[in-house]
């Protein structure tokens, strides 16, 4: 459930997280990375919308952002857009042109190679397993998923939720004191960057309902024993989300139309 959105550009940013490229072939920019105070934290696709999409957990992710001066109001929950929040987790994220998506989420996890991962079911289904390894994308992480939601014209949004680090780096005695807020129906708030790519092969096999993969990682950067508490106890959740403009494989008119689905979701 899409709860709120608005736009805004962060400027002079000192956050530890960015974004940066790399080139291949002839390309001079073809592969994304999001670093973690200089170090490769997530491979995060290339610019090729007819590759198949993908994350991969790199030796940087391994910490999380935390945003200490609104700490009080993530953890009772934000349930809106207010100015004085969004100023102080601007702070966290890189510079840049972003849409801010405030939704109530009830993710699930996914462990690789086991039930509803991505990676073996849908993106097989279209694509096929990888052409040089024969085996479907690993992204070396368990990652949380949203529901499926279907467009028009063979369109469908995937959304990932996806941590700095596995679940059995938690605190458990946090995690037991978030088991009793989701039990008292409190609903806490997660922070994320988030990434919209969308995805089409050249051709692909058989019947497909999908053929276009619009697929939206958020990035977990504040709130893991959150996600993984509700997660585990199968409630809900918010998730303010920092979704960049101009770094995924997708234009703005995109984001406007996927934020339009969303809310009709």
């Amino acid at each position: 459930m899409l709860l709120e959105t608005s736009d805004l550009e962060v400027t002079g940013s000192s956050s530890i997280i960015r974004f940066t490229t790399e080139g291949g072939g002839s390309w001079k920019v073809w592969d994304r990375y999001l670093t973690v105070e200089g170090k490769k934290a997530f491979h995060i696709g290339n610019v090729c919308g007819t590759c198949s999409f993908f994350f991969e957990r790199l030796e940087g992710a391994n910490k999380s952002v935390n945003a200490e001066a609104v700490v009080d109001a993530l953890n009772k929950g934000v349930l809106s857009l207010e100015p004085s929040i969004i100023q102080a987790l601007a702070l966290i994220v890189p510079d840049g042109k972003y849409k801010l998506l405030l939704q109530e989420v009830r993710p699930r996890l996914v462990r690789p190679g086991e039930e509803a991962d991505y990676f073996v079911d849908e993106q097989v289904a279209l694509w096929g397993v990888d052409g040089f390894w024969g085996l479907p994308h690993f992204p070396k992480t368990e990652y949380y998923r949203l529901p499926t939601k279907l467009m028009k014209e063979g369109r469908g949004i995937f959304e990932f939720l996806v941590p700095m680090f596995p679940h059995n780096w938690l605190d458990q005695k946090r995690l037991a004191e978030y088991d009793t807020v989701y039990n008292n129906g409190e609903m806490p708030s997660a922070v994320s960057i988030s990434i919209l790519d969308i995805k089409s092969p050249a051709d692909w096999d058989g019947e497909q309902d999908i053929t276009s993969h619009w697929c939206l990682a958020h990035y977990v950067v504040d709130g893991h024993h959150k996600v993984y508490a509700a997660a585990k106890n199968g409630k809900p959740l918010t998730l303010l989300s920092f979704l960049a403009v101009n770094q995924g494989v997708s234009s703005e008119e995109e984001i406007n139309e996927l934020m339009r689905a969303l809310n009709d979701g």
